[in-house]
């Protein structure tokens, strides 16, 4: 039995990391193996479409650390493999119809970096509402901007709208609504009654709802074509014009333009990314020249706890399903495969 570590280069998993969980592969009867490819250009992080084929010719597992373009053409050139396994939350590389379609199981890791997220959140509500980052950009060419720039709200009087209600958005409700008293409203279609019976304060609306009542929204959903670009110029024009939006889920939720637009306009006020359209961002964006925005590295998962979980789950998933025959049904991304038999106990 062969697995493949596809993005050797990925910035987020170090060498001692995959060892262990090569220890932990190779205790199930599995060898872990590094795809040897050359990096093409200086940005590039993860291999080809020809690269993955040519590299994980008879491997039953590729373990997917980045977010390699695991694509119909490459599935279909790879008829040993049987899973593919993310380091992340995020399958918007990977074709996950055509996975399902030639019954290869995906598997991510749900909520392991919540926490982390909701965090990263709060860090840019606050940072932003209280002007630290554009007053410690002041100081530091040589100014004293002393009670200047943007009047800071209150978060105990605003509303906050979560787009998403799933691990990272219940945190973020419990830090603003339990610490500051903050109205919490969210859009969650995929919500369950059981979620909502545990946060009755919580009000449950429409999209259009959200995004006219909310002071500050937050993102917390996967990329889908249902989410691609739904915070788009229609969008900004229904939002308040004091409004903040924060993403630290996937940059492509936001139409980036479009929000510069709204930014440049004063259709809205504020911006906090820690994911974006092109990463990295184009030098030229906009959104660099803006002192109402902060922007982070995609490095919203980035945690010592998060990175413990992340390794945890990794070494944990396969390894048991190969020695007990089992795999908890929250982490297999593509659910359409959950239909087939394919010798698997879900649990």
């Amino acid at each position: 039995m062969k697995a493949i570590v596809v993005d050797k280069d990925y910035g987020s998993v170090t060498s001692e990391e995959l060892a262990r969980v090569a220890a932990a592969y190779a205790a199930a009867g599995i060898e872990v193996q590094l795809l040897e490819y050359q990096v093409s250009a200086a940005q590039q992080k993860e291999p080809t479409e020809d690269e993955i084929i040519a590299g994980c010719q008879g491997a039953q597992i590729i373990l997917a650390t980045g977010n390699p373009p695991i694509t119909r053409a490459v599935m279909e050139a790879l008829p040993e493999v049987k899973y593919v396994q993310r380091f992340g939350a995020g399958v918007n590389s990977i074709d996950l119809d055509a996975a399902s379609e030639l019954k290869k199981i995906v598997l991510n890791l749900p909520g392991f970096c919540a926490k982390e997220l909701a965090d990263v959140a709060t860090a840019m509500i606050m940072g932003l509402t209280r002007n630290t980052a554009y007053y410690d950009r002041e100081i530091r060419k040589g100014g004293w901007p002393k009670c200047k720039y943007l009047m800071p709200g209150d978060v105990r009087e605003m509303t906050l709208g979560l787009y998403g209600f799933g691990g990272a958005g219940r945190h973020l409700h419990d830090i603003f609504h339990n610490g500051f008293g903050t109205k919490v409203i969210s859009c969650d279609p995929y919500v369950s009654d059981a979620v909502k019976e545990q946060y009755p304060d919580v009000e449950f609306v429409d999209f259009d709802t959200l995004l006219e009542r909310s002071d500050i929204i937050s993102i917390h959903v996967i990329l889908t074509p249902e989410t691609t670009h739904v915070f788009n110029k229609d969008a900004f024009r229904k939002m308040k014009e004091n409004a903040m939006i924060i993403n630290t889920s996937r940059g492509p939720v936001i139409d980036q333009k479009a929000l510069a637009w709204a930014l440049e306009t004063g259709e809205i006020r504020y911006a906090g990314l820690d994911t974006m359209e092109q990463e990295p961002i184009s030098p030229d964006d906009p959104l660099l020249k803006m002192d109402n925005v902060i922007l982070n590295p995609h490095s919203g998962s980035y945690g010592t706890g998060s990175k413990k979980t992340q390794i945890n789950m990794v070494c944990d998933l396969l390894p048991t399903a190969f020695t007990k025959g089992e795999l908890p049904a929250r982490c297999v991304a593509n659910k359409a495969v959950l239909k087939e038999n394919l010798g698997i106990k879900l649990i």
